[in-house]
């Protein structure tokens, strides 16, 4: 049975069609969730608190390494794919949409690299104006990753639904988005991803990932959620 489109907490769309979409959405919620929660926690955190700025910084490394990873399998796969299909398809305003892809994600760097520094110097003892810096630029990240990620869902994923066939989006997502991890890494990987989402979207990724990755959550969901909340200071909600 083919499942509805997935539309989780601030997702701006979720185009029907023949792809399964279900672990895009599951990452777009991810990034605007960790976004909100660093800058949640850098308003309630003084620059005193050396120990957190630290734990912080580390947490931040996961962040960005999951965001990069899933832009440059976007960058160097998946837009190149499409824009084959759409200029042979004579299709300008699909293309335009594909470019500013593109370009959305080169405005991100400068921000992700602003915050990975004022983390740093924050754990290291750092001033009053690196931590409102560092709040500044997590708001501005927040406006910017979410448009982006908004125009994807609304607008990209669109495209990908009218010129990629539901067999083709699975192997490509099996062979070449979906990370080949070591244990230790799906022990962080899979906790992250499922943080925070409505218990349907829960059951959902993990039918779809069958046994192993029940296996992966029930043995490192714990570890994980205690880590989270010494970090942020709440626990998951």
């Amino acid at each position: 049975m083919t499942l509805p489109p997935l539309l989780l907490p601030g997702q701006a769309a979720a185009p029907a069609g023949p792809a399964d979409m279900t672990m895009m959405y599951v990452l777009h919620h991810a990034f605007r969730r960790d976004v909100r929660d660093f800058a949640r926690t850098a308003e309630a955190t003084s620059t005193s608190e050396r120990e957190r700025w630290t734990l912080l910084a580390q947490r931040w490394d996961l962040f960005t390494h999951e965001l990069h990873q899933h832009h440059a399998k976007e960058d160097d796969v998946l837009w190149p794919l499409l824009l084959e299909r759409v200029r042979a398809a004579s299709d300008v305003e699909a293309e335009r949409v594909l470019h500013e892809m593109e370009a959305e994600h080169a405005t991100l760097d400068p921000l992700l690299a602003s915050v990975t520094s004022a983390l740093q110097e924050l754990a290291s003892g750092g001033s009053e104006d690196v931590l409102g810096h560092l709040r500044d630029t997590l708001a501005e990240l927040g406006r910017v990753l979410g448009h982006h990620l908004g125009h994807e869902e609304s607008a990209a994923i669109e495209i990908l639904q009218r010129h990629l066939g539901g067999d083709e989006w699975a192997e490509l997502e099996r062979t070449r988005f979906r990370p080949r991890q070591s244990l230790s890494q799906a022990r962080s990987f899979v906790p992250w991803a499922l943080k925070g989402l409505p218990a349907g979207a829960e059951h959902r990724v993990l039918n779809l990932g069958g046994p192993p990755l029940r296996i992966v959550n029930a043995i490192s969901r714990r570890a994980f959620r205690a880590q989270e909340q010494e970090c942020f200071g709440f626990a998951d909600e």
